[in-house]
């Protein structure tokens, strides 16, 4: 691709914000889950997969997104994803019934997908050479971003109007993203009519290294995250505080490890990050009744996705291959989010803190291993 000479900083903060609001689409209900449980008091667990829902969406859906992205063109499908989304937020304040609103979730599922594929793609496309890595490592943080901003938020939208006040808000925000990211994204020419080959969209991913090595690193990277802040208050039992500022720590290690890759090969930055959150790991446990150390662990996990976003752009040269790859990422990203925290609950009951942080590092080896194997032969 033709390199930019200036990075458009005004528009890779409004995509960011767009990120913000598809990443609430998960946090709206993973952090009123309390609330919702209490609306549908005999939903069982069918209530807490109305958050998984999207994440599911991303298995079966995240390969198939990257072509149909690449055929329809970013900022439509951008602008797109932003408008359903809203629309089915709003829909979904009436509160309906439990199966009406599984559907809802899925649907928002496919609108959210189309977001977190077209966004970053579009963010790398409108930057410069040099700071391409570091823009993406800003919309590595996009995720623990909007969790923090959703937990200072959300108590005085619930206390104000419910939880249909909270998903109106949420609505009218990504209809409001859509209609200005439509005036200001720089078209994209649709190529042509999408055509979804499911087998061979797979195909390509996972046998093009350049395609897969940033999915190969993130999946690991989402198994343990997320799992973590999850877990960890019932194996530890932490402060509030210190479960709030897990996030926030993160944010800032994806953004500094977005600046890394300014100057380090992204699956460099990657491997370090494996590296270092293993001996984190292990620190951790050896001073298992301290706290700092388990900053020091979410800070060094936090440039494993800023160097797997980097990694797109860096190995993936044409628009077209950088949205399968981020849709191999999302994909893998969502495998990693939807079966970690159940892996990590088991070796938390079995075992306690000490295999929590022996399946960490095991995860971590593994990652690395994939990282470095799909490296050398790019190379």
């Amino acid at each position: 691709m033709e390199s930019l000479e200036k990075t458009n900083w005004s528009l890779v903060f409004l995509l960011l914000l767009a990120g913000l609001f598809a990443a609430a689409q998960f946090g709206k209900l993973t952090l009123t889950l309390g609330v919702l449980q209490q609306h549908y008091p005999d939903g069982g667990v069918f209530v807490p997969l109305l958050v998984s829902t999207i994440g599911f969406v991303g298995i079966a859906l995240g390969a198939v997104a990257g072509s149909v992205v690449a055929a329809l063109g970013l900022s439509r499908v951008l602008v797109l994803g932003l408008l359903t989304g809203g629309a089915l937020s709003l829909l979904q304040t009436s509160l309906p019934s439990l199966p009406v609103f599984a559907l809802l979730r899925v649907a928002e599922g496919v609108s959210h997908l189309a977001i977190v594929v077209a966004t970053p793609t579009s963010m790398a496309s409108i930057a410069n050479d040099a700071d391409r890595p570091f823009v993406m490592g800003i919309w590595a943080a996009f995720f623990g971003i909007s969790m923090a901003v959703l937990a200072v938020i959300l108590p005085s939208l619930l206390a104000f109007g419910g939880l249909p006040l909270v998903l109106a808000f949420h609505g009218a925000g990504m209809i409001v993203m859509g209609v200005w990211l439509w005036r200001v994204l720089p078209r994209s020419d649709r190529s042509a009519l999408p055509r979804v080959r499911v087998i061979e969209d797979h195909r390509v991913i996972y046998s093009h290294p350049r395609l897969l090595i940033p999915g190969a690193s993130f999946v690991c990277y989402t198994m343990i995250y997320i799992a973590l802040l999850g877990v960890l208050p019932l194996a530890r039992d932490l402060p509030q505080w210190s479960i709030a500022a897990f996030p926030i720590i993160s944010i800032f290690g994806t953004v500094l490890g977005g600046w890394v890759a300014k100057f380090v090969a992204p699956d460099q930055v990657v491997a370090a990050g494996f590296v270092a959150t293993i001996f984190a790991t292990g620190l951790s446990f050896v001073l298992s009744d301290a706290i700092w150390p388990l900053f020091v662990l979410f800070l060094m996990m936090a440039f494993i996705p800023a160097g797997s976003f980097a990694a797109i752009p860096h190995f993936n040269y044409s628009q077209a291959d950088r949205a399968r790859a981020t849709g191999g990422l999302a994909q893998l990203g969502n495998v990693g989010t939807s079966f970690g925290t159940p892996l990590f609950a088991l070796a938390q009951l079995w075992g306690g803190f000490g295999l929590m942080c022996v399946l960490a590092a095991l995860c971590c080896l593994l990652g690395l291993a994939m990282t470095r194997a799909l490296a050398g032969r790019i190379k």
